[in-house]
Order: structure tokens, then sequence, then C-alpha cells
């Protein structure tokens, strides 16, 4: 016809083979195919890409949750002493002075002080009972019964808690009770109406899947155990977060927000102490919370899981992706608009899909996670080390200084030594990988 677009005889149609992705329309391979009344290029098959390999990971020490929880109740309880000693201290030296004592105990409201330490040793006193229970309550009925007692220390907390506003809402404004009541907002708002966070660091429901690899060739399985490890790992940081944020809050905030008019002290000083608590807390609760078999975990996922490079140009004949299908590196497939090349050993994510290509690009080298959480805390350290150079006229600010540091240096040494445990085996096996990546 006239005018019109030459139409391939059916004898060639029919042998255009189904497989083929039919380009985009005004692509430039799809028009130089059609002009010549060709068929597309037949697609060489996929070939199933070899499993990644796993190197084998130490057993690293983790402290165990009683000690870990008694070490911090000590470190949060000396930081809230040290913070009312930067408060109230007096001029006890002075020939004149009318007190003997180093610090003006009759300024401090004890309600506060006993509100502040419910909060902080909630979860040792609930580990610590846990244990018990675990030895002397029979396996079947453990889970039960820590339910029970989960609730029943829950109101007593609540209770006492309670007891405590009520006396401390007698000496100071109405208003100042939303500053002891804030975190329940904030905890609603991430954990909702469940208790057990509050008590438990590391805990799942029933329902979900306990954070596992299992070496695989199906890529949904691959897909729904990046979804499982992906829900477990945002719990942990969310739990990280508002513990190290709880206790900085209630241990270096709230004495300064409850601290009398008349009371003079360094705003400065008692901000970076606040700062500098949460930091430590921070740190602490991440290596706890996240060890290196965790993280290992999340290695191998990530290893299974592979990633795509979109692709510039948008001529190349490529295969449609297929979500049943694990693809071996440099493979290239189309998916929605455009083109993808397989960067991965295997991969199993959507093309384009970002929450896959965030988890591989943290996941890859946990190493890198950990080194920005050593680079925190040698800052923190060389902080408080400069701190300590600067203060040596006033002794509770050497006081001060001293003590935390003592918690921090252990923090730093087990952060630094699980950094050269993961950063000396994902530097081997990346070579490895590499090596058989590009044969």
């Amino acid at each position: 016809m006239p005018g019109g677009g030459r139409r391939l005889p059916r004898t060639v149609r029919s042998t255009i083979p189904p497989a083929v992705v039919p380009l985009i329309a005004g692509d430039m391979a799809s028009s130089k195919y059609s002009l010549l009344g060709a068929s597309l290029p037949t697609l060489p098959g996929v070939e199933q890409p070899p499993t990644p390999k796993h190197f084998p990971f130490p057993n690293t020490p983790v402290d165990d949750d009683l000690v870990f929880e008694f070490v911090m109740f000590l470190y949060t309880t000396i930081a809230a002493a040290l913070q009312f000693l930067q408060l109230y201290r007096s001029v006890w030296w002075l020939p004149r002075s009318y007190n003997s004592n180093s610090v003006n105990f009759y300024l401090i409201d004890s309600h506060l002080v006993i509100f502040i330490m419910i909060i902080l040793s909630r979860r040792l006193v609930y580990v610590f009972v846990c244990k018990l229970l675990e030895r002397w309550t029979p396996q079947k009925y453990f889970d039960s019964t820590c339910l029970f007692y989960r609730i029943f220390l829950f109101g007593t907390m609540v209770m006492s808690l309670s007891w405590c506003a009520y006396f401390v809402i007698q000496n100071y404004a109405i208003i100042n009770i939303f500053y002891l009541c804030y975190p329940v907002s904030v905890y609603l708002i991430l954990f909702g109406f469940t208790i057990t966070p509050f008590f438990e660091l590391v805990s799942w429901s029933p329902e979900s899947l306990p954070p596992m690899h299992a070496c695989t060739s199906n890529a949904a399985d691959i897909r729904a155990e990046v979804e499982n490890l992906k829900s477990n790992f945002n719990g942990r940081m969310k739990q990280i977060l508002f513990s190290s944020v709880l206790n900085a809050y209630y241990a270096a905030l709230i004495p300064c927000c409850f601290a009398q008019n008349f009371v003079y002290y360094d705003i400065s000083w008692a901000a970076q102490h606040v700062v500098s608590l949460w930091l430590g807390c921070f740190s602490s609760y991440a290596i706890h919370i996240l060890p290196l078999r965790y993280c290992d975990i999340l290695h191998r996922s990530a290893l299974h899981l592979g990633y795509w490079d979109k692709v510039q140009t948008r001529s190349p004949v490529a295969h449609a992706w297929q979500e049943d299908t694990l693809w071996p590196n440099g493979s290239l497939v189309r998916h929605g608009r455009e083109v993808y090349r397989g960067m991965g050993e295997t991969n199993a994510a959507e093309p384009g899909n970002t929450t896959y290509s965030r988890f591989f690009n943290i996941f890859m080298n946990p190493s890198l996670v950990l080194a920005s959480l050593l680079a925190v805390q040698v800052a923190l350290v060389l902080f408080q080390l400069t701190l300590l150079l600067r203060s040596y006229f006033y002794w509770y600010n050497i006081v001060s200084v001293t003590l935390l540091l003592f918690f921090n240096y252990y923090t730093l040494f087990k952060i630094g030594r699980d950094y050269l445990i993961s950063q000396k085996i994902y530097k081997t096996e990346q070579a490895m990988h590499s090596k058989l990546t590009n044969n």
C-alpha cells in the first residue's frame, strides 16, 4: 500500500521466537530489524549461576544479656550521678562554707531520682528474674511464665512511676510532667501497644521467622529471606536508637530539666554530657544487638540477592526479567522500560528496587559499617580525652570524664576487635569472589 508500513510475510512473522523481549516502539534495534524484514536474534538460554561460597566465620565472644544489662545499668547510673554532681556541687572547701558535703543533697528531689532509677534498672531486673525462671521453670511453661512476669513487672513499674510522678508534681509546675512522659509517645510510635520491647532488646513475634540464612537457588525464597532479615534488622535498629536516646534522656537530660531556677551550672558541659552519654550508649547497644554472627547472616543473604545496574543505552536486546529466575553475573534483562545488568554472582533482586539495592550495598561488606561505628567511638574517646586535659582546674569535671572513659574504652575494644576480624575475613572473601567472577 503506498505510504503505508511494510508488512512482513506470514512465514517470516511465524519465525520470530516468542521468548524475545519486544523492544520499545521507536527503539533503534526494533526499527532496524523491522526494516530488514528479518526476525530478532534468538537469545541464549539463561544458565544457572553457581551458589556463592561463604567463608566459615569464627565464634567471637559476646556478652551475656545479664552481664550487658548490669554494665549498662552501672554506666547510666554513674552518668546520672555525675550530672547531678555537675548541677548541685558545693563549695565545701572554702573556710566558711556551711556545707561539709561536696554535693547539695537537700536540693535533689529524691522522688525524681527514684523515677530515673526505675527506668534505668527495668531490663536488669527483668533479665535477672528471667534467668532464675529459666533454671527453675520447666521448659514448656517458661514462655508463659515469662509473659505473666512481664505483665506483673510492667504493672508494678507503672504504679511506682505514677507514685513518684505525683510527688514530683508537688514541687514543680504541671508542665514538667510532660518531660517525664514524653518518651511514652515515642515508644508508642515505634513499637505500638506491646510491652515486650520495653524489657527485651532482641525479640520477634512467634509469627515471624528468626534471622537465619539458607543457601538456595530459588529466587523467590531468596527475596523472602531478605524481606524477613530486613524487617528484623529494622526492628533492631529501632531498639538501638530508642534505648540509647531513652538512657541519655533520663540519665542526663531530665536532671537539667528539673533543676531549680536559682541553680547555676555550665550549660555547655551539661549538653556535652548528654551527647557523650547518647553516643556511648548507641555504640554499646549497636555492638551488642548487631554481633558479628548476625551481620554475617545478612552478608550471606546479600551475596545471594545481588543487585542490578541500570544500563544507559536503550538499544540492547535483553531477556525479560522473570521473578522465578536466578540470573548470573553480567545478565542483561529488561524490566519496565529500562535495561539492567546483573552485577552480583547471583541476582535474585527485582531490578530498580531501591530497597534491595540498599540492602546489598550495606551488607555486601559489613566491615564498612563497623568501620563507621569504630570511627564514632574513636572520636568520642578523643573528645573526652581533650576535655580531660582542658578541665584540670575543676575536680568534678575530671571525675565525670574519667569514669565515663572507662566504659567507652571497653566499648572501643569490642568494636575494634570485631572490625579487625570482619575486615580480614571479608577482604579475603571479596578477593575470592572477584577471582571467580573474572574467570
